[in-house]
Parts: C-alpha cells; structure tokens; sequence
C-alpha cells in the first residue's frame, strides 16, 4: 500500500521544510533583587571600612540640694566592612561566543543577573561561615526577633502591631519604611479573614501596604519570617569592587573561553534596633 506523503515525518516531506529560529531566548527565571529595591544604603569601599557608632550617651539626672550626680559619658564602638569575594566562572564555546544575540551580551547579562541574586540572598541569610559575608538574619537585634503568638487574624494583627511598635520603642527615626516577606506568607496574610472579612487582603491590593506601610515580596527571605524596618538605609550594602567580568584562555585547546564574573562585597546592620522579624 502506497504511503502518504507526510509534512511531519522527518524522512517523508519533512526534510524539505527549513527549521525556523527564532531570535528570542527565554530567560531563566530566578528572584529580583530586593535589597536595593527597599532602599538600603550602598556604600562603596576598599579592602575594609571602620565606622564609628557610639553606643551609649551620657544621662541627664535632677537633683536636689546637696545632692550628688553621678558621672556619666558617651560611649563608642565601631561596625567593620571587610570585602568578601564572590565569583563565577563560565566556559563557553567560541562559536556561541561570537554568534549574535546569544553569545557575549547573553552571557555577560546571565553572569550578572547571577551575581546580583548571590548578593540578595547573602545580604539576607548569610551566616559568616567560609568565604560568606553575615547577612541580616544573623545581625539582627536578638530582642527584635521574636516568635509568633500564633495564625489567627488577632495574634497576625498583634505581632504585626509588635513588629512596627519595636524599632520606633528604641528611638529609630522612620525613614525609607517597608517590610519584606516570602510571596507564600503574603499570601497567607490576604487570606485572613474575621467575621468573614478579609483583614490584609484590600490595603495589600490597592495600596501595596501592610499596616500603612510598604512591601517587598522575594522568596529570598524565608517564608517563616516576617521583616519590617523602621529605615532600610540603616542597612549597609557595602561594594569593595564592582561586578568585573573578564575573559581567560585557559580553554584555547577546546575552542573555548572562560569568562570570569568577580564582586567584593559586606553587609553591616548600622542600627539593628532599626529592625523587626516575626518568626512562623
């Protein structure tokens, strides 16, 4: 029996339809930096940067007649920045290399999309441990970390009402106001509901505010916390170097080259006091 001759089977018509590429590369989904989108405060440097902090001031007493005032004065520590290094190597074909579109723009703009998610994620979790910089969760104010009273819509309002009330109880002044959490818990709070409505859900919406104030969603924070701060340029985001690319040879034998994507970087809480966590 005689086959039909088909457009979709390679060895029938099929070979003679040309393949069509297109010019656009779907691009890897990875989290926004958030850290610069709250408004921290950059602040460049080389090697490593001491700033003075004075930590205690001298006390005001009344007295009265014959009475005495005990001595008192101000008192001063310091925060360090030291520059952390953070790299990424690639190896690339020097065909993919020079082919446009794709080649080195596409790299360099994936190495640097790398990098900057590298930096949020250690500006909010990292741990100190190894070549890592210490990131907010572990410099926060142990007093400001608190856990929660529990997921019913008055102990969500009431530790949310704790979280703002903390840094504003130590005297830090408000500035570039704004809570960050993980898009599940954002979620979680627009579901609440009392006497059948919805507590968070109408601010968050039409206002993109939690309590009068502003949001950040990443999932770079963990979804167990909760994160306000009363003024994010109270967080230091400190750049030894900035982001370097470069290319090596060290591939030349496979037509290959090395690109190279190198940053310095610390973070440092300025005030800690300026900052609150709830933890699920």
């Amino acid at each position: 029996m005689q086959k039909a001759v088909q457009l979709t089977q390679f060895d029938s018509a099929g070979v003679l339809v040309p393949i069509q590429q297109s010019g656009e590369v779907i691009e890897f989904l990875r989290p926004e930096a958030a850290l610069l989108k709250l408004g921290v405060r950059a602040q460049a440097f080389k090697g490593e940067l001491h700033m003075g902090t004075q930590t205690e001031a001298s006390v005001f007493k009344w007295i009265g007649e014959g009475g005495t005032v005990p001595k008192s004065a101000p008192k001063y520590g310091k925060i360090v920045l030291k520059a952390h290094k953070g790299m990424v190597l690639t190896d690339i074909s020097n065909d993919l290399l020079h082919t446009p579109g794709v080649g080195d723009a596409g790299v360099g703009e994936d190495l640097r999309a790398t990098v900057a998610d590298g930096l949020d994620d250690a500006g909010f979790n990292g741990d100190g441990t190894g070549g890592t910089p210490k990131g907010l969760f572990v410099q926060l104010d142990s007093a400001h970390s608190f856990a929660n009273t529990g997921t019913t819509p008055a102990a969500y309002l009431a530790d949310i009402d704790k979280a703002v009330e903390l840094p504003l109880t130590a005297h830090v002044r408000m500035g570039a106001t704004a809570w960050v959490l993980h898009p599940t818990r954002a979620t979680a709070l627009m579901q609440l509901k009392d006497s059948g409505l919805f507590i968070f859900r109408q601010e968050m919406l039409d206002n993109g505010t939690i309590r009068g104030f502003p949001f950040v969603l990443t999932t770079r924070v963990p979804v167990t916390r909760i994160t306000f701060c009363a003024d994010w340029r109270q967080f230091i985001y400190g750049i030894d170097e900035e982001l370097s690319l470069s290319k090596h040879d060290t591939r030349a034998e496979y037509d290959e080259t090395t690109i190279r994507a190198i940053v310095k970087a610390d973070f440092k809480l300025r005030q800690p006091k300026a900052f609150s966590s709830i933890t699920y």
